[in-house]
This record gives structure tokens, C-alpha cells and sequence, in this order.
């Protein structure tokens, strides 16, 4: 399948964008080069299109779900905490089921999106731990007011407070056994892909957490979007600690349009890395992949939504 030809679908879906997004959700709509990309790398790698069902923790409007049902994976389920987001998303897929590019199966086509569920659900997360050094002053033991607030003795100078990762929240997913607020079963489809709120210092790590579930929910990959800044860091607790395979198979610009009442700049571009978690064997991904790649080579998109091809 062709870039061009997706985007433009994509281009044609009508509600791409928030009309009010919510700020606390940090919503942002992805734009349809960027979700066209991820589609079509994740068709590379084999774990999208025909044979496959994907998972979009935290759609918003379904851009990036919706771009796998175009592209002919099995299912697709939109999960999402926002119910204004959902409704967008179910408008979004009613017309693509009017352009038959969703749930219109026949026999003699190869490949086709059966369906898509919309789930609404909201993610647990385990939010950062307020660390205090010292106790406010010279405090511990000692001659002052009080017990042991403000004289002098044992103890250290107060300072502010800081915060740091919650351990539940970097705990291996495999041993971590408490409910995150998605009610569905392990290992549910092939593939999840997840574009989750970078998180501020009210919610720090938000993105860790998403990406736990999504490697919960998936058993076959996981594609996730983080800011490049954290990569050292996600690339170590990913791999190190608990043991997965991990790579980022793209560093892109996100495209943050002015959308809130703090927003100065017209448009900013935040450097951000799309990471792959896997548990199949690459030499088997690749060689599924050359023999889908002849197969799909000069394939065209149906006409409607999609304009002329």
C-alpha cells in the first residue's frame, strides 16, 4: 500500500481533530503523515494488515486505529477514557463503514477489517511520590522549639520537595498482578499501538504506565511514542529490567498545533521516538515480510473516500 493513498483516506476522515480538546488528557490529534508512517511500518514489520488485530490505548478520535482498519488488519479495538473523544471516533468509523472500507467482506477479497469496538476505560496510574529532605530547618534532636522541628541538633536541612518515580510504576509487567483499569484479558490481540500523554510533573511517568498496558494487552508488538529525552531511560527499564526486545524504529517530529490559552507559538515540534517492543524473532518478521511486500507491490486503494487512486 502506498503512503499517498492512505493519507489521503486519513485526510478524508472527518474528525481528525478535537474541537475541544481537553488539557488535562493532553489532547493532540496526530496528523496523517505521521499516522500513515506508523502504519505502514508496522505492515513492514508484519504486525499489521491481513491476519492481525490491533489495540489503540487512548485513540482520542481514532486516527491511528483507524488507519490499521484501513490497511485491512482483522479488528480493531479504540480504547479511550474520554467519552466526547468516542463519539468523534464512532462517527469516524460509521463513515468508513458507508465508504465499505470497514465490515464489508467478501470471500474473494484478500484481507479485509471485519470490524471495529469502541471500549471506554480509564488507566490506573501511579503517580509520582513527593520526596521531602530534612523535616524544615535544622531539625532532629536538640535544643529549640518544639520536638525536634527547628533547634539544632541531629538531621539535616529542610529543602522542597521533589518527586521522584512511583517503584509500583516501573515494577516488570509479568509480576505486576494489580488492576490498570483496562478490562480486558492478556494477550488480547497482536498489536498495540499507544501515542500516550508525555506527562508533566502533576503526571509524571503517565507514558510508562500506558506502556505497561499496552505490553499487557498485546502478544505480539507494541508501538508507543515517548519523547526523545526519555529514550536512555525507557531503552534501559525496557530492556534491562525487564527483559524485553526493544527498538526504535523512528525519530520524528510532533507536530503540537496552538490549541490551548498557553500556548505562545503558532505550532511546535517535539522530538519524539516511536518504540517497537516485540517478542517474535526478527529473521522470521522479515522473511514474512518479503513475500507480503511482492504480493502488496503497486496494490491500489478503493475509490470514495480515498479519491481517485
Amino acid at each position: 500500500m502506498k503512503q499517498k493513498h492512505l493519507e489521503s483516506c486519513l485526510s478524508s476522515i472527518p474528525n481528525r481533530v478535537f474541537p475541544d480538546p481537553k488539557i488535562q488528557l493532553e489532547q493532540y490529534p496526530t496528523s496523517v503523515n505521521l499516522a500513515a508512517s506508523i502504519v505502514l511500518t508496522a505492515l513492514a514489520k508484519g504486525d499489521a494488515g491481513k491476519g492481525r488485530t490491533i489495540l489503540d490505548l487512548g485513540c482520542g478520535t481514532g486516527n491511528l486505529g483507524l488507519a490499521f482498519a484501513i490497511v485491512k488488519s482483522d479488528f480493531v479495538y479504540l480504547v479511550d477514557c474520554d467519552s466526547d473523544a468516542l463519539d468523534l471516533a464512532r462517527e469516524n468509523v460509521e463513515m468508513l463503514e458507508e465508504e465499505e472500507l470497514i465490515g464489508s467482506c467478501s470471500e474473494d477479497e484478500d484481507g479485509c477489517c471485519m470490524g471495529v469496538e469502541l471500549i471506554m476505560a480509564k488507566l490506573k496510574y501511579d503517580p509520582p511520590k513527593k520526596n521531602q529532605s530534612g523535616g524544615g530547618g535544622r531539625g532532629g534532636k536538640g535544643r529549640g522549639r518544639g520536638r525536634g522541628g527547628g533547634g539544632r541538633g541531629k538531621g539535616g536541612r529542610g529543602s522542597a520537595s521533589s518527586t521522584q518515580p512511583n517503584e509500583l510504576l516501573l515494577l516488570d509487567p509479568k509480576l505486576d498482578n494489580r488492576d490498570d483499569g483496562i478490562p480486558l484479558p492478556s494477550k488480547m490481540v497482536d498489536t498495540v499501538i499507544t501515542n500516550p500523554p508525555f506527562g508533566t510533573k502533576n503526571n509524571e511517568g503517565i507514558d510508562v504506565q500506558f506502556l505497561k498496558t499496552a505490553i499487557r494487552l498485546a502478544r505480539r508488538s507494541v508501538y508507543s511514542f515517548h519523547k526523545t529525552s526519555t529514550r536512555p531511560f525507557l531503552v534501559k527499564l525496557l530492556r534491562d529490567k525487564w527483559g524485553l526486545n526493544v527498538e526504535v524504529v523512528a525519530e520524528m517530529k510532533f507536530e503540537i498545533p496552538n490549541m490551548y490559552k498557553f500556548h505562545k507559538q503558532k505550532c511546535v515540534d517535539v522530538e519524539v521516538d516511536l518504540i517497537r517492543v516485540f517478542w517474535e524473532e526478527e529473521d522470521t518478521i522479515e522473511d514474512k515480510d518479503a513475500s507480503e511486500e511482492e504480493e502488496s507491490e503497486g496494490e491500489e486503494m478503493p475509490l470514495g473516500v480515498c479519491g481517485v487512486a
